[in-house]
């Protein structure tokens, strides 16, 4: 999450990259100055990403058990930013776990001046 705007790059960059024809859903994986199909100019041709960018791999995540968790710590630390106060009665422990993996990462970013790379963890 710490790392989800360095996902993807520019368009180019994505790895998985979909063209599809807005006019009749013809799709492919390669570039498409117009669509084969139908015959729509390149103003027709959308560029999507398929299930294998990373930002969408980090989406599916999000949506499992153990994201939702990852989801809740994010927000606790947002209540805490914001000035409420949040004790260890407030939490479980699972969510404390999360908190510290969290504070570690921040931590190590910092330290290595990662603000802005594109590797993902």
């Amino acid at each position: 999450m710490l790392h989800q705007g360095t996902l993807r790059g520019p368009e180019e960059e994505c790895p998985d990259r979909v063209f599809r024809c807005r006019r009749c859903s013809y799709s492919a994986q390669t570039e498409l100055d117009g669509c084969p199909a139908c015959g729509a100019d390149w103003n027709a041709i959308d560029v999507g990403h398929g299930p294998g960018c990373p930002k969408n791999l980090l989406e599916e995540a999000m949506d499992t058990p153990n994201g939702g968790l990852v989801r809740r710590c994010f927000r606790i630390l947002s209540a805490k930013n914001i000035g409420l106060a949040i004790t260890l009665a407030d939490i479980t422990e699972e969510e404390f776990r999360v908190l510290e993996l969290i504070e570690a990462e921040r931590q190590e970013r910092m330290r290595t001046g990662d603000s802005g790379s594109s590797s993902s963890r």
